[in-house]
C-alpha cells in the first residue's frame, strides 16, 4: 500500500522537479512511510511512498524497464498475482522479488493497459508511463477502494493519491472552490467523482482508465456493474454453497501479507461473517473492535458473543471522549475534500487503535451494496406512489418530526421521518439520495448568498448524476446508484482516508472480483424478500454463525454526532464552524449557520447532520482557500 504522485516536466517544474515531487511525496508519506523511491525523465517525474505488505526484500519502485523506458508507480494489492507467474515467465518476463508490483509491472509490459485490467483482481491506482507511445496512464479499480486525482493546467498535468500533495505542484498553488460541487456535497455529504470540490481538480471515478497524449486528456470506463447480466433465477440453495466457496478462496486470498493481519469486527454480519470465514482458513485470527461509551450506539458486546462463538483472539479496545475530541481535531486538520459521514469518528478512532497490533485488517466494505442490505432497498417498493405527492406533503412530515422530542438516540423516530420527508414528490430513483440528505436543497435555499433557484439547480445536478435507465425497476436503479457513487464517494473513501491517515491498509473480500460478479449476477429476490435483504448472505453465514447474529437489527457504525456536539466536540467545533475570517462566509451567510448552531445548542432542534455538513465544509474552506 502507497502514496503516488507525478507529472508532466515540460514546463514550468522541469526546472526543479526533483524538489516538486519530493515535496509532493513529503505530505503523502502516511500513505507509505517505510520506503520512498522517484524517477526523474525527459517526460515526467513519477514518485511513490510505500508502506510494505508483501515482500520487504522487493518491491521498490519506481518500476523501470531501462531497455523500453517504461516505468510503473502503484498503489495497492493485487491478490491474484501468483496466478500469472507461469504467463509472464513464457513471456519472457524475469520475476525477481516475486511481489505484486513486479507481476503489474510484467502485465502491462507483455499485455497493455486494456488486457491487463482486465485480468487482474485487486483494489489499486496506478500510473503506467510507456515510453514507445509517449503516452501516460492513470487506473483505479473496479470500485474505487484507492484513491487518484489529476489536474491539467496549461502544459502542466499532474496526480497524486491525494489532492494535499497535489497542491503542492507549483501549477495548483491557486485554485478556486467549484460551487456546484459543494452544493451537491451539503446534499450528500461526500463529492461525487469526477468533481472534488475544487475547480479545475478531478478525480479519476473507480472502474475508469485516464490517458494522457500529446497534451491531451482521454478519461472513459473499464469496468460497469451494469455490464454484468442478472440472471432471472436461481437456486437458492446451490447459490449459497458456490457464494461460500468463492467467499472462503477469496479471504484466504487476502489474509497473505509479510506483515501481521487481523479483522475488524463489529458484530454485525458483514464483518461477522468475514471473521468467520477467516476462522475456517487459519487457527490463528485475531479481531479487533472498539468500545464507545454511547449506549445506542456501542456494539462491542456484539463483537465479543462473535469472537467467542467463532474463536478468535479478540481486542475489545476501550476509547474515551477525549479520544473522541483528538480524533476531530485530527480529521478537521486533514479535510480534502468535504465529507461529513458521521462514521469516518469512529472509523478512524477503529483504525488509529487497531494499528498498535496490525498492519493489515479485513473489513465487511461493499456487502450491503452487493447484497442490498441498506434500509433503502426494502423501502424501494414505496417510492412510486412517494413520488406522485406534493412536496408540501413532505413538509407536513417535517412538521410531525418537530413534535416530537429531539433525541440523539442512534436512528431517532423523529430522525428518520424528518430524512424520509425529504423525498416526498422527488422523482423514484433519486428519492433515495433525498432520504440521506445532510442539507436539502429547499434548506440550502436559505444558506448560500445571492444562490439563485438552489432545489431546481440541485435536483438538474442529481437527475445529470443518476439518468434514469428504461425498464430497470427502482431497486436496481437504487443499487447501480449505490454502486457507483456512495460506495466509491463515501464508503471506500472513508475507509481509504481513515485507515491511511495511519498507514493501515484495510481489504475488502466482498469487494474481490469473483464475489462482486457472483452477487451482481443474482436476481434481486435471492438478495431481498420482504423486509430481509442480505437474503443470501444470511444463508452463507447459517453455517458459521448462530442466528441472533445473523437476524441482528443492521445497526451503522456511528457515534451521537448530534449529542458531542453539543458537549465534548462543542469547542473544537466552534473554533472552525463559527470562525467569520472563513472564505466559506463569503458564500454561505454565517448568520444562518450562527442560528442552526444556536438551535442546536438550545435542544430546539436536531440540526447535527447539517452542522457536521457545514463543519467539514469550513475545514475544507480552511485548508485550500486561506492565505
Amino acid at each position: 500500500m502507497c502514496g503516488i504522485a507525478g507529472f508532466s516536466t515540460s514546463a514550468t517544474a522541469s526546472r526543479d522537479a526533483g524538489h516538486v515531487i519530493a515535496d509532493m511525496l513529503r505530505h503523502i508519506e502516511h500513505r507509505g512511510p517505510d520506503e520512498s523511491g522517484v524517477a526523474l525523465g525527459d517526460k515526467f517525474a513519477l514518485g511513490q511512498n510505500r508502506l510494505t505488505i508483501i515482500e520487504p526484500d522487493g518491491g521498490q519502485q519506481p518500476r523501470c524497464n531501462e531497455a523500453s523506458g517504461n516505468t510503473l508507480i502503484y498503489n495497492g494489492e493485487i491478490y491474484n498475482h501468483h496466478a500469472f507467474d507461469g504467463h509472464i515467465q513464457r513471456g519472457g518476463g524475469r520475476l525477481r522479488d516475486r511481489c505484486d508490483t513486479e507481476t503489474l509491472f510484467w502485465l502491462l509490459e507483455l499485455e497493455g493497459i486494456e488486457k491487463t485490467l482486465a485480468m487482474i483482481d485487486g483494489m489499486f491506482a496506478f500510473a503506467w508511463y510507456e515510453a514507445g507511445s509517449d503516452t501516460l496512464y492513470l487506473a483505479r479499480d473496479r470500485f474505487g477502494q484507492k484513491p487518484l486525482f489529476y489536474a491539467q493546467r496549461g502544459e502542466e498535468f499532474i496526480f497524486a493519491s491525494e489532492i494535499r500533495a497535489l497542491r503542492r505542484h507549483p501549477a495548483l498553488r491557486d485554485v478556486e472552490p467549484d460551487l456546484d460541487a459543494l452544493r451537491l456535497y451539503l446534499m450528500l455529504e461526500y463529492v461525487p467523482a469526477p468533481a472534488t470540490g475544487i475547480d479545475g481538480v478531478s478525480e479519476l471515478p473507480a472502474g475508469h482508465v485516464l490517458t494522457y497524449h500529446n497534451g491531451q486528456v482521454d478519461v472513459r470506463r473499464y469496468f460497469d456493474a451494469r455490464g454484468i447480466e442478472r440472471r432471472k433465477s436461481v437456486d437458492q440453495a446451490a447459490a449459497a454453497s458456490e457464494l461460500d466457496g468463492l467467499l472462503q478462496e477469496n479471504v484466504a486470498h487476502q489474509l497473505v501479507a509479510d506483515v501481521p493481519v487481523g479483522v475488524f469486527l463489529s458484530g454485525g454480519l458483514d464483518s461477522s461473517l468475514v471473521a468467520a470465514v477467516a476462522r475456517r482458513q487459519t487457527d490463528d485470527v485475531a479481531s479487533f473492535t472498539v468500545k464507545f461509551g454511547f449506549s445506542s450506539f456501542d456494539e462491542s458486546p456484539h463483537a465479543e458473543q462473535v469472537a467467542a462463538t467463532i474463536g478468535t483472539r479478540h481486542t475489545t479496545i476501550e476509547l474515551g471522549r477525549q479520544n473522541c475530541v483528538d480524533a476531530m481535531a485530527d480529521l478537521l486538520a486533514r479535510v480534502d475534500q468535504p465529507f461529513s459521514d458521521s462514521s469516518m469518528l469512529p472509523s478512524y478512532l477503529l483504525c488509529q487503535a487497531t494499528k498498535q497490533y496490525v498492519t493489515v485488517a479485513l473489513g465487511g466494505d461493499g456487502a450491503d451494496e452487493l447484497f442490498l442490505g441498506y434500509p433503502n432497498f426494502r423501502l424501494a417498493r414505496a417510492t412510486r406512489l412517494m413520488a406522485m405527492l406534493p412536496q408540501s406533503s413532505g413538509a407536513l412530515l417535517r412538521g410531525v418530526a418537530g413534535l416530537m422530542p429531539v433525541s440523539s438516540e442512534y436512528m431517532n423516530r423523529a430522525f428518520l421521518l424528518r430524512q424520509l420527508s425529504y423525498g416526498v414528490g422527488r422523482p423514484a430513483r433519486l428519492q433515495s439520495m433525498y432520504w440521506m440528505a445532510a442539507i436539502p436543497p429547499t434548506r440550502q435555499q436559505e444558506l448560500w448568498i445571492g444562490g439563485g433557484q438552489i432545489d431546481s439547480a440541485v435536483a438538474a445536478m442529481l437527475d445529470r448524476l443518476v439518468p434514469a435507465t428504461a425498464g430497470l425497476p427502482v431497486i436496481e436503479e437504487f443499487q447501480q446508484h449505490f454502486i457507483d457513487r456512495y460506495l466509491a464517494g463515501d464508503i471506500l473513501q472513508k475507509m481509504d482516508r481513515a485507515s491511511m491517515a495511519v498507514s493501515l491498509e484495510v481489504r475488502s473480500p466482498y469487494l474481490a472480483n469473483a464475489v462482486s460478479d457472483f452477487a451482481l449476477s443474482l436476481p434481486v429476490d435471492a438478495l431481498l424478500r420482504g423486509a430481509t435483504g442480505k437474503r443470501i448472505l444470511r444463508d452463507v453465514a447459517r453455517s458459521y454463525l448462530p442466528d441472533e447474529i445473523i437476524d441482528r437489527r443492521k445497526h451503522g457504525f456511528a457515534l451521537p454526532v448530534s449529542a458531542l456536539l453539543r458537549s465534548d466536540l462543542r469547542d473544537v467545533a466552534e473554533a472552525t464552524l463559527l470562525d467569520s475570517s472563513n472564505r466559506m462566509y463569503e458564500l454561505v451567510s454565517h448568520g444562518v449557520v450562527q442560528n442552526w448552531w444556536s438551535e442546536h445548542l438550545s435542544g430546539d432542534r436536531d440540526n447535527g447532520k447539517a452542522l457536521l455538513a457545514l463543519l467539514m465544509m469550513a475545514a475544507f474552506f480552511r485548508n485550500h482557500f486561506q492565505a
